[in-house]
């Protein structure tokens, strides 16, 4: 159920939509943070995030039998046949053209995946993007962050006589992480990523290592000065690290925004983009809302917005049944939209396709701090 404040939006809406350029009285939400200014201009920014899911379950690539050579080989062929039968590049052709319609100003991307096999390419969701865009006639800028990176040399199985031909070897290059998409509106003035602590124990082929999750950020300026302070991040999958990490984050957000300012940066507006794996008032949620970080779907819309659901991109009777990816601002005048996109199928010469198991959450959002 809405709480009767989040009306007030709507209010300012309706004030800023009758002078664009001169926002009504301050606002301050219930955390203490600053909404608007009174008299300050009014800056639109449309914002979105996706997670571009890999195609297959990450647990195969945690190769737990590691006495069995034939468990493991069984389990990277699996991987393989997953993400060629989820249609990669397709998909990310059907992803291009729903950010082409949109035209965000700023896209916060997870699970961008590279993966190879023997030095040959299977997918490169990112490079295959950037074409994609550019010759959709909306080039963006990409800052690239990589993550769980990781190169598999898994043995050939021996014939009935014990003897393994190297030819057989399979060699799996793998990597997957965020990225942010800026339009040609902003100057990125910086960028960086800052990793989580409390991250997930994994076992690869005997190497002991962790999930590699990190909070995404960038420090945008438009032609007229206006300063958005962007994060992206992917939180874990479990629980615990998922409360965990929003905590992080809430600090180090918070003292990166303290030391730009230092360094004499004037922020105009906050944005918080990413799959954060947790449905709306849920712990995670909280602590965020508690930072003063404010949800634009909510604040925007009566439905559910949900994002995500069980089946895989060629599923075309897959349901989305839950709200775990988010747009999150602070400094914000009031939310002017949100809407879903990438939410139906789409035809393909290979069949209807999902662009991605996750929809892209969007907004449109008036920020109001700048004189």
């Amino acid at each position: 159920m809405k709480r009767p404040g989040l009306l007030l939006p709507f209010v300012l809406l309706a004030a800023c939509s009758d002078s664009p350029d001169i926002l009504p009285p301050s606002v301050v939400d219930r955390s203490g943070y600053l909404e608007c200014l009174p008299g300050a201009r009014s800056d639109l920014v449309t914002a979105a995030s996706w997670n571009m899911s890999i195609g297959f379950e990450v647990k195969d690539l945690l190769f737990l039998n590691l006495d069995s050579l034939r468990v493991i080989r069984s389990r990277a062929e699996k991987i393989f046949a997953d993400a060629a039968r989820s249609l990669p590049r397709q998909r990310v052709r059907l992803m291009a053209q729903e950010i082409a319609a949109a035209r965000p100003d700023v896209v916060g991307l997870q699970e961008t995946m590279h993966l190879e096999r023997n030095g040959v390419l299977v997918a490169d969701f990112l490079d295959s993007l950037e074409s994609d865009l550019a010759s959709l006639g909306v080039p963006y800028r990409m800052l690239r962050r990589p993550l769980n990176g990781a190169t598999l040399r898994i043995a050939p199985l021996p014939d009935s006589n014990g003897v393994s031909n190297p030819a057989d070897s399979i060699v799996m290059t793998f990597s997957e992480g965020q990225a942010l998409l800026v339009s040609s509106r902003w100057t990125v003035v910086e960028e960086g990523l800052i990793p989580f602590r409390n991250v997930i124990p994994v076992d690869l082929l005997g190497i002991k290592t962790v999930t590699d999750r990190s909070a995404q950020w960038a420090w945008l300026r438009d032609g007229s000065g206006f300063q958005l302070e962007v994060w992206n991040t992917h939180l874990e999958v479990l629980n615990a690290q998922i409360v965990a990490q929003a905590g992080e984050f809430k600090g180090f957000a918070d003292s990166l925004r303290a030391a730009k300012i230092r360094q004499g940066f004037t922020p105009s507006g906050r944005l918080f983009l990413g799959d954060i794996n947790s449905e709306p008032d849920r712990a995670a949620d909280t602590i965020l809302s508690n930072a003063g970080w404010r949800d634009a779907w909510s604040t925007a819309r009566w439905g559910t917005g949900n994002t995500w659901g069980g089946g895989g991109p060629r599923d075309t009777t897959r349901k989305l049944t839950q709200r775990i990816d988010r747009v999150l601002v602070q400094g914000a005048c009031a939310i002017d939209s949100a809407w879903l996109q990438g939410d139906r199928p789409q035809p393909t010469d290979s069949g209807w396709l999902f662009p991605s198991d996750h929809a892209m959450v969007a907004a449109r959002i008036r920020y109001g701090i700048r004189p």
